[in-house]
């Protein structure tokens, strides 16, 4: 991996909606801060929010503090990604707490049917999961951003959830890691749950196992779904990097994921329910 020469420090919050609608959850929030990769210095800073298609949630203005009267007069969201790309330049890695910003980005600019800056995996580097891997002295489960900022005895800076305080708390994070780790060594967590035993799946790997499936199942719509599929998935991918997997274990973990996800297909049934009765309402 090449050392770019920026690092990007993103945040975004989006219009979030608990229910199943027909109304998009867009992006409402973005922040993020420019380092100069080889001095780490800051060289610039963007905030903006963004003006949705979508009515703002109360669930929204709950979490983040944005109201509807904040989003007045706002850009909309191609308007706000032009000014971001041309803040982030072309040669960058962004840095977030988390990889689910991405995603939230990719689906609105193919929402407005706009050009997407390049969110490619040597572009990214995930600081949440890093953190967990490299710290696992400091964390027992993947922490929150306002968790880790207190384990690192570091000051939280503005208001949680807000893009650019986020962005600003992940970078003064990103700024000590750096100073005690090598951001570009793999690191695995030792001592983990242990997965087998007399030869046999334990059942709290049977219970990973099935919630490992469930979030991929919720994700992935190709049907069947299967073991090869699986495999292929960023879900399987952070799972090969936080444990130790020999053959005999990735034998059992094939031969249970036939249970998994009926299990899985089951629980996706149940929700899709409860979200008809919550719609009619």
């Amino acid at each position: 991996m090449n050392e770019p020469k920026y690092y990007i420090v993103l945040d975004v919050e989006r219009n979030f909606r608990p229910y199943k609608s027909h109304d998009p959850s867009e992006v409402v929030d973005i922040g993020a801060i420019k380092m100069e990769a080889g001095t780490m210095r800051m060289k610039g800073q963007f905030s903006a929010l963004v003006k949705p298609s979508a009515p703002l949630t109360r669930h929204t203005t709950k979490l983040t503090g944005i109201t509807k009267r904040d989003l007045i007069g706002m850009e909309s969201f191609p308007q706000v990604m032009e000014r971001f790309t041309h803040f982030i330049g072309e040669d960058y890695m962004f840095i977030s707490w988390g990889k689910e910003d991405y995603r939230f980005l990719s689906q609105d600019c193919e929402l407005h049917g706009i050009e997407c800056p390049c969110f490619e995996k040597k572009r990214r580097f995930d600081l949440q999961k890093f953190v967990f891997q490299a710290y696992e002295e400091l964390f027992i489960h993947t922490p929150s951003l306002k968790f880790a900022v207190e384990q690192f005895n570091l000051e939280w800076k503005g208001t949680q959830h807000r893009a650019f305080a986020d962005a600003e708390n992940t970078a003064n994070i990103f700024l000590k890691v750096c100073k005690e780790k090598d951001m570009y060594k793999r690191y695995k967590r030792h001592g983990e749950l242990i997965l087998v035993k007399n030869g046999q799946l334990t059942e709290k790997a049977k219970k990973k196992m099935r919630k490992w499936v469930f979030k991929e199942l919720k994700k992935n719509k190709q049907r069947p779904f299967t073991w090869g599929v699986f495999q292929n998935s960023d879900t399987w991918e952070n799972i090969s990097e936080r444990f130790y997997i020999d053959t005999r274990t990735l034998l059992l973990l094939q031969k249970y994921f036939t249970t998994a996800v009926k299990k899985g297909e089951w629980q996706l049934k149940v929700l899709a329910e409860m979200e008809k009765q919550e719609e009619k309402r």
